[in-house]
Order: structure tokens, then sequence, then C-alpha cells
């Protein structure tokens, strides 16, 4: 029988199991786009796990492998699992990444027309990590022996402390750039736009796992988009209702392991059989060779599929380059 099959009525899709249309119900609509990889895996075994066929005497354990290490692959460049989190900046001007972070896509910050204002990172500076010394200059340490830390470096503390205010004129003397314009005189011709954004800057500091705003950042509400690899939310000893009884029993929800968009479903597919015929004693070579076209034609199918291009779209945009700018 196919996956990922229609059980539920449309009542009961739109009303959900308590009843109530749009709230009061956290599972998710639109799921119909989805398959899990449960379901691809039993696909794969029917199709090529058989006697005589392409996967003969390869166990389901290393086929689920392939497939939960494919998905995490595609998942940075192809599905884009992308999230987004958003908190109020505190006085400390620091966020911790969150728990299931990879990469981050966009920081942005929410003006109150609730419009995104964009966050540059800081190119020039960093947040190296210090080392407490005496006045002798000599390294400080700890009752056993090791060096101690302050929580923040001067390079960072000094360049937070004196960056551009609200309306985008640095405070102290601010300098954002290799050239050294004398910036409290007014004399900004010539500054390159990615050094005087008023939107303020940011630096992660990814051994520690936080985010460092400039000054101008402090209370605004924040929003760090990012790609998680979606191994993050896989099933963790969440118990999957299965009762044939049960029209929810095929519903999809972030607790249920992987999930992939119908449009990479193939992609996954050809993924797990190059994975698996790479590791397959002895090698054949010429399969191999067939199924790394085919792995590669398919992922970058998926990516046009996903990219999700509209002719309107580009129309829109083809329009905006053709309009007069006032110089």
């Amino acid at each position: 029988m196919p996956s990922n099959l229609i059980t539920l009525t449309h009542e009961q899709y739109y009303q959900g199991k308590d009843n109530t249309q749009l709230s009061g119900d956290d599972r998710q609509y639109g799921n119909y786009q989805f398959m899990k990889v449960d379901d691809i895996i039993n696909d794969i075994l029917a199709t090529y796990g058989g006697p005589g066929m392409m996967l003969e005497g390869i166990r389901k354990r290393h086929i689920t492998y392939h497939a939960y290490r494919a998905t995490q692959e595609l998942s940075f460049d192809t599905f884009r699992s992308i999230r987004s989190m958003e908190i109020e900046i505190p006085p400390s001007l620091i966020m911790a990444l969150p728990h299931d972070f990879v990469g981050y896509v966009k920081v942005t910050w929410k003006d109150d027309s609730g419009l995104e204002r964009t966050l540059y990172p800081a190119i020039l500076t960093s947040n190296p990590t210090a080392y407490n010394q005496d006045n002798d200059y000599k390294l400080q340490f700890d009752s056993s022996g090791q060096s101690t830390h302050p929580s923040d470096s001067n390079t960072w503390f000094d360049y937070h402390g004196n960056t551009p205010n609200s309306s985008g004129v640095p405070t102290g003397n601010f300098r954002d750039d290799t050239d050294q314009f004398e910036f409290d005189n007014g004399r900004l011709f010539g500054a390159e736009p990615k050094h005087m954004n008023a939107n303020g800057s940011f630096y992660i500091d990814y051994l520690k796992g936080r985010i460092h705003f400039s000054s101008n950042v402090a209370g605004k509400t924040v929003t760090l988009k990012y790609i998680s690899d979606g191994v993050a939310y896989l099933q963790s000893g969440v118990e999957t209702n299965t009762s044939e009884n049960d029209p929810w029993a095929n519903e999809l929800n972030s607790t249920q392991g992987f999930i992939v968009h119908k449009f990479a479903q193939e992609a996954l597919i050809k993924n797990v059989l190059y994975a698996c015929m790479q590791s397959k004693t002895p090698v054949d070579h010429n399969m191999v060779a067939l199924l790394k076209k085919e792995r590669f034609a398919e992922t970058r199918k998926a990516k046009i599929r996903l990219s999700n291009i509209k002719l309107e779209e580009i129309t829109q945009i083809l329009r905006g380059k053709s309009k007069w700018i006032k110089h």
C-alpha cells in the first residue's frame, strides 16, 4: 500500500482532534507535502531489497543509517531546514545560540511597524579569548593552575561601547573601516555602506555558543533565522499511535522522526542507493558511477523544485530595476 495516504475526512482535518479549528490543537496543517523517512526506507526495501535486486543482502539498519545521514546532509543546501528564534536583547547584549543551531541565515531586529531591519556581522572585530594579567603583565592562574579569563575581551568591550547610535552617528572614536574617517567632523564621504549600518551589528562566538550585539541593539526584539539539520527533533521516546482504527495514526508531527518534502523524495532515495552500493562489497563500480550521476541529477532537480520561484515574483523584481533613482 502506498505510504502517506490521506486518512482524515475534511471535517477531521480542519477541526482537529479537540474540535477546535486553528486553536487548541498544536498539530501541523499542510503535512501532505511531507513524507516520513521511515516510509521512504520501507519503499526502498520493497523496491530494491528483494532477492536478486540491487540491495540484496544489505540490512535495514544500514539503509536506515544512510537515509538519516542523507537527510542530514540534504538539510544544509537542498531542504534548507530554516528555523527562527525571537528574543529581546538584554543589557548584556548577549544571545545564546539555539540548541539545534548549525549555521545562521539572517539576523534582524523589529521596528515599531513590525518590519525587520537587517543586522550585519561585525567583520572587522571579534571577541578573542582574553587572559587576566597582573600589573606586571604576567598571566594569572587559579588554585588549580589554570589560566583565568574575563567574560569578554577588551576588543569587543571597546567595540560595542562605541558603535553607531539609532541615527547612524558613531559615538566616541568609533571606526569600522580600514580608512580613518574623522566622524565627529561629519566627514562621511567615501565611507562604505557595510561599515555605516545604523541598524547595528553582531558577532557570533561559535565556540561559546553566543551572539554578541552592538550597544544600539539593546532592548530591541531580534530574530535569528538559522539552519538546523533536522536531527535535533528526532523521535525521543515519544510513542506513535499506530492503531488501524485511529484516523490520526498517520498524521505527521515534529516528534515522529525525520520528514522530507515530496519534492526531494527521489533525491533522498538516490542518495541512499548510492551510499549503500558504495559500501557494498564487492563494489560494482559501474552501478556506483550510474547512481552518482542520478544522485546529482535528482538533488539538482529537488533544489529547483524547492526554490519555488514564481514568474510574478521575477517580474516584480525586474520592474523594480527599471525605476529611476534620484542622486
